[in-house]
């Protein structure tokens, strides 16, 4: 036998017997006599590869008993074991094969980026940088004056899979060019409500044909929408702002928390000027809610810029926009916009509360039911 110490995934020299040894089935009073008094080690067995209440019985001796000595995993153990052996808590791990270690050793270097509370794991360290590095590429794109530069920077910055979700209104058109135009890989996505413009469909398929790209048409959940329709009726969201935000929330919410899942940046086209509400939105924010780096490339952008942006480009545009419609949802929930009124006053026209939103940029991860 030989021992492997976790923290470095070396060989252990001269290893301390342990003083305690507590099966998988041990209970709390067994916990609290090891742990009670004793500077350990306290050995943890593992009867077989696949019981896993191990990792569960150092977890609760390091949280609810605060032991501090050596925890050691003895029994089968598979180098695999490794990083959830040490994020449990576990010091050691005794193994048959001393010619193995160099095994352990890369398992246990394999990951260093975790995303699940343990006692051990990089997680308040990542999650912190990452917060950092999300205020780092705001400024950076803050001096970057080219919206295909911006985008570009964002790719280098951010790893993994960056979505941008697409209303195909003005900005995420003059956005979606920019993405072509960079040649840089973005998941596009829009939200297929159910009740879209015909003309939202129609400005789909221009732009796919005209940038090659495809835009995935993501849709709620069937079962939801039949029981909320059920429920509030067809134009239930019209009786009360808590029924709007109900169905905003199992037709649109729902939908991009399941479209963002794995994503490690989430593209926008947010734009200080839509509102009191955006008048702050920064370039690039860490969204601690769904655990990525939210970026709206066009936020400093003026409505001047924006549509010179268009013009010179030739972006293909929603017609909708030429008969008043400056911000389109739904069909049932938007009208054309009235000169001199606010771009967002054909939201929710019948609503009085200033702050309409649908909740998409607001608290996006609520678990809780819609009503």
């Amino acid at each position: 036998m030989a021992l492997v110490d976790l923290h470095t995934g070396a060989l252990v020299g001269g290893a301390t017997e342990v003083s305690t040894v507590l099966e998988p089935t041990a209970d709390e009073s067994a916990l609290s006599e090891a742990a009670g008094g004793n500077a350990g080690p306290i050995a943890i067995s593992f009867p077989v590869v696949t019981d896993g209440r191990g990792f569960s019985l150092a977890r609760l001796l390091r949280e609810r008993h605060g032991f501090k000595g050596e925890i050691r995993a003895v029994g089968h153990l598979i180098p695999d074991h490794g990083q959830f052996l040490l994020r449990s808590g576990f010091d050691t791990a005794e193994i048959k094969d001393a010619e193995a270690a160099h095994v352990w050793k890369a398992s246990l270097e394999r990951i260093r980026h975790n995303y699940q509370p343990a006692v051990r794991n990089w997680l308040p360290l990542r999650w912190d940088a990452s917060r950092k590095e999300a205020a780092t590429l705001d400024e950076r794109l803050a001096r970057i004056d080219s919206l295909t530069d911006r985008i570009r920077e964002v790719k280098r910055r951010i790893e993994g899979r960056i979505a941008f979700s697409t209303s195909l209104g003005l900005e995420d058109q003059a956005i979606l060019h920019a993405i072509a135009d960079s040649g840089v890989d973005v998941d596009v996505f829009t939200l297929d409500t159910g009740r879209l413009f015909p003309e939202v469909l129609e400005t789909i398929e221009l732009s796919e044909l005209r940038y090659r790209l495809r835009i995935r048409l993501v849709v709620p959940d069937a079962k939801e929408v039949e029981e909320l329709v059920a429920r509030d009726g067809v134009y239930g969201f019209r009786h009360a702002v808590e029924n709007r935000k109900a169905c905003c929330e199992i037709r649109k919410v729902r939908p991009l928390n399941r479209a963002l899942e794995g994503a490690q940046g989430w593209m926008a086209g947010l734009r200080r000027e839509h509102s009191d509400e955006r008048a702050a939105v920064p370039l690039a924010e860490w969204d601690a809610e769904r655990g990525l780096t939210k970026i709206n490339p066009m936020a400093d952008w003026s409505t001047k810029q924006l549509m010179s942006y268009i013009a010179a480009n030739n972006v293909p545009v929603n017609p909708l926009h030429a008969r008043g419609f400056v911000s389109i949802g739904c069909a049932p929930c938007t009208r054309a916009v009235q000169p001199g009124e606010h771009p967002r006053a054909g939201r929710w026209w019948w609503e009085n509360e200033e702050k309409k939103e649908c909740g998409l940029h607001l608290n996006g991860k609520r678990k809780g039911k819609a009503a």
